[in-house]
């Protein structure tokens, strides 16, 4: 069964979970004292975020799990707990906290060290009572002052040579749903301006073009011509029609976002691992 986004703004309900609204006051290191538009909360949201220790044990390593990510942007905070994506939002305020609501994840099974890093991570969130960020760390504390979670600075993942894996397609109707079980998008986009990968049923190709945040993928989408079930080859038309509305493209982490000139999103990828 196909589950829903909201396409305009990024809400995760694939099979979404509340993990509990995360109230996070928000103290800058220096001493700054205008919160939401001092430098702390600048380099908050400029980098993404890996954590290297989570409640006092060193991240697994990635043989074990996936990284357990963050990123903040524009009132978004999204990333992965090791084994599920998780989303929310969060507002900076005049007196030096930031706000985060309520988060959803997936509830996709991990191993499980992997499954007990995830839970220890979001429960330290919820306790989060300050941060203090540099360009290239976050550590965030809890109200006496002791470190819940340290995060570096990482490089986001490459659009070209990346093979992208979609998480939920625009299915014409203004709404993001979430790729039918058992089944598989992808997206690779090569450094000679073509588009390939698997469309649900069969294998597509066609052109895309960049300049800075903008991307047009071309309308003249080439397929192969294998027939597959019913409820496949309805994702794979939806999946088709909306890459050619692709206005904007942005990476956040591992995740990569199209959009269309309205800011609906017409997909949402997740890097593949190596």
């Amino acid at each position: 069964m196909n589950h829903l986004w909201n396409a305009s703004k990024v809400t995760l309900v694939v099979g979404a979970c509340l993990i509990g609204a995360l109230a996070v006051a928000g103290c800058g290191s220096g001493g700054s004292s205008d919160g939401g538009g001092g430098d702390d909360v600048t380099l908050l949201e400029a980098a993404d975020w890996q954590a290297t220790e989570i409640a006092g044990q060193a991240a697994l390593s990635d043989a074990e799990a996936a990284d357990v990510t963050a990123v903040f942007a524009a009132g978004e905070l999204s990333g992965s707990g090791g084994v599920n994506r998780y989303t929310a939002t969060y507002e900076t305020t005049a007196d030096g906290a930031i706000t985060i609501s309520a988060a959803a994840a997936t509830l996709m099974a991990g191993p499980p060290a992997a499954m007990e890093q995830e839970q220890a991570y979001f429960a330290a969130l919820e306790q989060v009572a300050g941060f203090s960020a540099t360009a290239d760390s976050l550590t965030l504390t809890d109200e006496q002052g002791e470190v819940l979670v340290q995060y570096e600075a990482r490089q986001p993942t490459a659009l070209q040579g990346t093979t992208w894996e979609a998480l939920a397609y625009n299915n014409g109707k203004q709404a993001l749903v979430g790729l039918e079980a058992s089944s598989t998008i992808t997206a690779v986009f090569g450094d000679d301006g073509s588009l390939t990968g698997d469309a649900s049923v069969n294998r597509y190709t066609t052109a895309y073009t960049t300049s800075g945040e903008t991307m047009s993928i071309d309308a003249a989408i080439a397929t192969t011509k294998m027939a597959g079930p019913e409820k496949l080859m309805r994702q794979e038309a939806a999946y088709l029609a909306a890459l050619p509305k692709t206005a904007t493209w942005s990476i956040e982490g591992d995740d990569l976002w199209l959009r269309d000139a309205d800011g609906a999103a017409q997909a949402h990828y997740v890097a593949a691992p190596d």
